[in-house]
C-alpha cells in the first residue's frame, strides 16, 4: 500500500463534514465558494491517485478505476442530471425583486445580462402593486428546461453534482476497508455534532455561527429541525449496525465497540432534542427494531437465563414507554380541558369546579409533540399517501407540475408560484392561504412532489435513476453477502441471521429517510442527501470474508451456545 491510500477518503470526509456542519448544507451562500471546487479535486484524486490493491501498481489502479467509472450507469445518469440542471440555470427567466427601502427593482436573473428579456426595461419602469414583491418575464429559450431565478437554480448545482461525484469516487477509487473507515468516521463525527447540539440546547443558543440568527428553532447545525430528525436517527441505525459488526468481527474492528455505543446514545438523545415528532418516532422505531433484531440474531448463542432476561427487559421498557406516552397524552388532554373550563366559566361556582379539575405538571419538550401526535387525524393523514402532511401545498405542486410536466418550472420555483395556483373561486383555498400567512410555503413538505413540480419528469426521472444506480448494487450485496457471513451454529439457522448485519441497518436507515421524505423535506438538505448515498456506496466495506474471485475464506469456528 502507498501513501495515496487515504487521499480520496480524506477529501470525501471533508466534504461530508462541511455539508453537515455548515447549516446542514441548507444555506446557499455557504456552499458556492467551495462545493464545486472540492468536487473537482475529489474527481481528480479518484482518477489519478486511487487506492491500490496489494498486488497492483498505481497505473493498474488508475486503469481499473477509469474502466469502472465508464461502465457505471451512475456516471452517465449523474452527467445527464448535471447537464439538465446546468441548462435550467443558464436558461433562467428575467426575474426582478422589489427593494422597498431603495424603491427600485433589482434584476437577479438570468445569469448573463445578454440573456435578459427585451421587455426588461418596461418591466422595471413602474412600482409594484400592493402586495407584489417580484415580477418575471419568460426564459430566453422556451423550448429548453428553464428556471425562475438563476441564483436559486445554481443552489441545486451545489448539491447534486458534488455529491454524485463523491459517491462515484468512494465506489470505485477506494477498497472495502477504506469504505468501512468512512462509515466509522460518519458515526464518530455525528457523535461530536450531537454533543455540540446537546450543549447548544442546554444553554438555549439562539444562533448558528458568527452571530447568524436562526430565525426559528434549530438543532446543532441544522437550521430546520426535521433535517436533524432524519439525520440523527439514520446515523443511530448505522451505529447499531457497526456496533454489532465490530462485535462479530473483532479482529477487523479498528474502533472499540464502546465508541459506537456512545454514538447510539448521543444520536438517540439528539433525535429527541430536535423537538420533532418525526425525530422522536424514528428514534423509538430504530431502538425497537434494534432490540427485536438483536434477540432474533443472537438469542441462539445466549445462556438460557439470558434468553429469558433480555426479552423480559425489552418488554418492560416497551410497557414503560407505552405507559408514559398514554399518561402524558391523558395529562395534556386534562390540562387542556381544565384551561378550557376555566376560560368558559360563567359563574363563581363553575370557575371553582373548573379549578378543582386535575392538573398535571407539563413536560416542556415532550408534551407538545405528544399532543400533536394525539391530535393528528391519522385516517385523513394516510387517506392520500402522496399528499399526507403537505395538504394543499401538495395539490398546488401537482397543479404546477401539470403546467410543465416534462421540464418543470425550475429549482425553488414553488416558493414563487404556489400562490398563482390557488383557486380564487374556492373559499376553502382562499381561507387556507390566509391562515398560512406565508409560513412554510417555500416547500411542499414532500420531496417527491416538489422535485416533480420543479424539475419535471425528465429531471426527476434522472434523480430516480441515480437512486436506482445506488440501490440496485446495494441490493445485490444485501442478498449475496450471506455466503460470506458466519455466525454461531444456532443463530445461523435463521435466514435473517445470514444477511450482513451492517447492511440490514443501512437498509433500515435509508428506508426510514426515504419514507420521511414523503412528509417533509429530507432531501432538501445536502447533509441528509449525502448520508443517504454514502450508506449505499460504503455498505460493501463491511464484507470481510471474500477471497479472490469471490471465493469465501474458511469459516470461523462456531461459537458454542450456553447450557
Amino acid at each position: 500500500m502507498t501513501s495515496t491510500r487515504y487521499i480520496v477518503v480524506s477529501l470525501v470526509a471533508l466534504m461530508f463534514t462541511l455539508y453537515t456542519w455548515l447549516g446542514g448544507g441548507f444555506v446557499a451562500s455557504w456552499l458556492s465558494p467551495w462545493a464545486g471546487w472540492l468536487a473537482l479535486l475529489i474527481a481528480e484524486a479518484a482518477l489519478l491517485l486511487p487506492e491500490q490493491r496489494q498486488t497492483e501498481s498505481l497505473f493498474d489502479a488508475r486503469r481499473r478505476v477509469w474502466r469502472a467509472v465508464v461502465r457505471d450507469p451512475l456516471t452517465w445518469l449523474a452527467a445527464a442530471l448535471s447537464l439538465y440542471l446546468l441548462i435550467q440555470w443558464f436558461n433562467a427567466c428575467t426575474f426582478a425583486v422589489w427593494d422597498a427601502e431603495d424603491r427600485l427593482w433589482h434584476i437577479v436573473s438570468p445569469a448573463f445580462d445578454w440573456l435578459r428579456h427585451p421587455q426588461t426595461a418596461m418591466l422595471t419602469a413602474t412600482p409594484p402593486e400592493a402586495g407584489t414583491v417580484s415580477r418575471f418575464l419568460p426564459a430566453p429559450f422556451a423550448w429548453l428546461p428553464s428556471s425562475l431565478r438563476a441564483d436559486e437554480a445554481w443552489n441545486v448545482l451545489d448539491w447534486f453534482p458534488p455529491i454524485l461525484v463523491t459517491l462515484l469516487a468512494m465506489r470505485h477509487a477506494t477498497l472495502r476497508r477504506t469504505k468501512r473507515m468512512l462509515l466509522t468516521y460518519i458515526c464518530l463525527m455525528t457523535a461530536v455534532l450531537a454533543v455540540a447540539g446537546i450543549i447548544q440546547y442546554a444553554v438555549d443558543g439562539t444562533f448558528l455561527y458568527w452571530g447568524r440568527k436562526a430565525g426559528a428553532f434549530f438543532f446543532a447545525t441544522f437550521g430546520y429541525p426535521n433535517h436533524a430528525a432524519s439525520f440523527f436517527p439514520a446515523v443511530m441505525a448505522l451505529s447499531v449496525g457497526m456496533l454489532l459488526w465490530s462485535l462479530e468481527h473483532r479482529e477487523h474492528a479498528r474502533v472499540p465497540p464502546i465508541a459506537y455505543a456512545v454514538t447510539i446514545v448521543l444520536t438517540a438523545v439528539s433525535g429527541f432534542l430536535s423537538e420533532s415528532r418525526a425525530g422522536m418516532l424514528l428514534t423509538l422505531g430504530v431502538a425497537a427494531c434494534s432490540m427485536v433484531y438483536v434477540i432474533i440474531r443472537y438469542c441462539g448463542s445466549w445462556p438460557a437465563k439470558l434468553r429469558l432476561a433480555i426479552p423480559a427487559l425489552c418488554l418492560t421498557l416497551a410497557l414503560c414507554l407505552g405507559g408514559t406516552f398514554a399518561f402524558r397524552l391523558y395529562a395534556t388532554s386534562a390540562n387542556d380541558a381544565r384551561r378550557q373550563a376555566i376560560a368558559t366559566a360563567q359563574t363563581a361556582e363553575e370557575k371553582t369546579a373548573a379549578e378543582a379539575m386535575p392538573s398535571y405538571a407539563p413536560l416542556p419538550m415532550v408534551d407538545p409533540v405528544i399532543a400533536e401526535i394525539g391530535g393528528t387525524d391519522w385516517a385523513a393523514f394516510f387517506e392520500n399517501p402522496m399528499l399526507m402532511r403537505s395538504g394543499y401545498q401538495g395539490i398546488l405542486a401537482l397543479r404546477q407540475h401539470a403546467d410543465r410536466p416534462w421540464y418543470g418550472t425550475g429549482a425553488w420555483s414553488f416558493r414563487w408560484l404556489n400562490v398563482t395556483y390557488i383557486d380564487r373561486d374556492n373559499p376553502e383555498e382562499r381561507q387556507w392561504l390566509r391562515n398560512r400567512m406565508g409560513v412554510g410555503q417555500a416547500n411542499v413538505h414532500n420531496d417527491t412532489l416538489q422535485y416533480l413540480a420543479e424539475h419535471g419528469w425528465i429531471g426527476f426521472g434522472l434523480m430516480l435513476g441515480c437512486v436506482a444506480a445506488l440501490f440496485l448494487p446495494f441490493l445485490k450485496f444485501l442478498f449475496t453477502s450471506p455466503a460470506y457471513t458466519f455466525t454461531d451454529e444456532q443463530a445461523d439457522r435463521c435466514w435473517l441471521n445470514r444477511i450482513n448485519v451492517t447492511a440490514v441497518f443501512i437498509l433500515m436507515a435509508t428506508t426510514m429517510m426515504a419514507f420521511h421524505s414523503f412528509i417533509d423535506l429530507v432531501f432538501r438538505s445536502p447533509a441528509c442527501m449525502m448520508l443517504y448515498g454514502l450508506l449505499f456506496v460504503c455498505a460493501p466495506g463491511c464484507l470481510v470474508y471474500v477471497g479472490k474471485r469471490g471465493s469465501a475464506a474458511p469459516a470461523a469456528p462456531a461459537v458454542r451456545s450456553g447450557p
